[in-house]
């Protein structure tokens, strides 16, 4: 998808948001509120019909693609996520100039690096090219990084948006907002 077409589903994806929200504004909101609709989760939200051939656009970017989507939570406000849905993390143990991560071996099992084959780019919305990188990893791997700071999933997150996916843990890991910066909810 050119950046041309990601600006256009962006300000489409925008006004269909505040389509949806201006007709729930009169609703009451109750505490326990059923989970936000996710950015690959477009063919059931109300007021959507019209964007039909949109559902599977966040995979656009082939087989395999990694993609970084900045998309708005109830839960975290607005987050980082991969093109499954799942809330991606960076860990205050981690530095970010130099970009270097300390999560290795049995640590990658519960917090899983986000990587960027070879001759490969992530695919954007919302995130600005300029604040992405990567790292490498002791294996050589690369390791994709958000204004340096590389970047997790939680393996227990599930893709849903209707949990805090591990932000906080050990007041270490947080998820990571679209400008690098732990998200504030």
């Amino acid at each position: 998808m050119t950046r041309r077409n990601r600006s256009w589903a962006a300000a489409l994806l925008a006004a269909a948001g505040l389509t949806v929200l201006s007709a729930c504004a009169n609703e009451p909101v109750a505490p326990a509120a059923a989970p936000a609709a996710t950015v690959h989760d477009m063919a059931g939200m109300q007021g959507m019909e019209g964007m039909q051939g949109m559902e599977g656009m966040h995979h656009g970017g082939g087989s395999g693609s990694v993609e970084l989507w900045a998309v708005q939570t109830g839960l975290l406000g607005t987050v980082v996520t991969d093109g499954g849905g799942h809330v991606l993390l960076r860990s205050d143990s981690d530095s970010a100039t130099p970009p270097t991560s300390t999560c290795t071996d049995a640590c990658t099992a519960s917090w899983v690096p986000v990587l960027l084959p070879a001759g490969q780019t992530p695919g954007l919305m919302g995130v600005d090219d300029s604040a992405v990188g990567t790292a490498t990893r002791a294996d050589g791997s690369a390791q994709l990084t958000l204004k340096g700071w590389p970047l997790y999933r939680n393996a227990a997150d599930d893709g849903s948006l209707t949990t805090t996916a591990g932000n906080g843990t050990d007041g270490t890991w947080f998820a990571v907002a679209p400008d690098g910066s732990k998200a504030k909810p």
